[in-house]
């Protein structure tokens, strides 16, 4: 099977997050756009690193294009600082997306995974860890400048969404099965959450960084990002 170098398509469980799929949408255009507009430096463009701190910026020129071409009803907000429970120390929200009516809260985690593992436990540990993040934030905190009615909207209508986006790598010396790779691995996490939107990006491989190839030349590295899955899990909270 071959797939177009560009190519990407959401799975949803009964229509679950409906209002984050033009928010998803426009996050994979964007990703096969700075992949074909930027080719020489795909990691300054591409969550590549595995690190969450690349996703923020992403989501947050994604969530803007949509405002800006009406859309979408939301403003997105990133970095907001708020209340932890346990500790009662300060905690951060990675972006927020707010109406007069509406709140959404998305915690950020990425992983980085072969796609000839099957295993899927350490994206299930990302996912829930930014639950656990989520859920121990004090949300009224991130609200105390807000009109009561404002208030009341939110606290009846607010979504919590903990997001993984887990980097497909593959070697070189299995590049030319990668198609098939990426779909088998696709497969293995839809299977593995059921019950979650699934995003798949699949975009022209390239060279990435890892653990001690800091000085090699591209032509000597092994390792190639190939494609991105995004899994999202939805849960209302009730603020206290």
């Amino acid at each position: 099977m071959l797939i177009e170098e560009n190519y990407w398509r959401i799975f949803a469980p009964n229509n679950m997050l409906a209002s984050l799929r033009d928010l998803m949408d426009e996050v994979c255009r964007q990703i096969c756009e700075y992949r074909e507009s930027v080719p020489i430096v795909p990691e300054l463009c591409l969550p590549t690193a595995a690190k969450e701190v690349s996703l923020t910026p992403l989501i947050m020129q994604a969530a803007y294009n949509l405002h800006r071409n009406d859309k979408a009803v939301f403003w997105p907000v990133s970095e907001m600082t708020a209340t932890r429970y346990e500790k009662g120390s300060k905690g951060r929200i990675d972006i927020g997306l707010f109406s007069k009516r509406h709140a959404t809260f998305i915690e950020c985690k990425a992983v980085r995974s072969s796609a000839t593992n099957n295993n899927n436990n350490r994206i299930e540990k990302a996912l829930d860890k930014a639950t656990e993040q989520l859920m121990d934030i004090e949300l009224e905190t991130l609200l105390f400048n807000s009109p009561e009615e404002t208030i009341n909207n939110i606290r009846a209508n607010n979504k919590l969404i903990p997001m993984v986006a887990v980097n497909v790598t593959c070697d070189t010396s299995r590049l030319a099965n990668r198609d098939r790779l990426f779909m088998k691995k696709a497969q293995s996490i839809r299977e593995s959450f059921r019950n979650s939107m699934i995003v798949q990006v699949r975009y022209k491989p390239h060279f990435i960084r890892y653990s001690g190839d800091m000085n090699l030349k591209n032509e000597d590295r092994k390792l190639m990002s190939i494609g991105h899955i995004f899994i999202l899990d939805g849960m209302n909270m009730k603020l206290r």
